[in-house]
């Protein structure tokens, strides 16, 4: 079984930004770009360690304002 996670925050001007998009019903564009980026510094790891997995399951947790924690976990090959 293998779990990592990683936390990633937003900065203060983006927080404002998404916020105005939300009240227009718009993407939010801060928030999928801090999902992104989480998913990109796992898969990072994942191919450092030259992991290879079966099957896997992203998790995404919001912390406080501004912060999320993005988990993968699976089984490997």
């Amino acid at each position: 079984m293998i779990n990592i996670t990683k936390v990633v925050s937003k900065n203060f001007i983006m927080d404002i930004i998404a916020r105005f998009q939300n009240i227009l019903g718009l993407n939010l564009v801060s928030y999928e770009d801090m999902v992104d980026k989480g998913i990109k510094q796992i898969q990072k790891e994942l191919e450092s360690k030259n992991i290879k997995l079966k099957w896997y399951r992203y998790e995404i947790t919001q912390l406080t304002n501004g912060a999320m924690a993005i988990m993968l976990y699976g089984d490997e090959e």
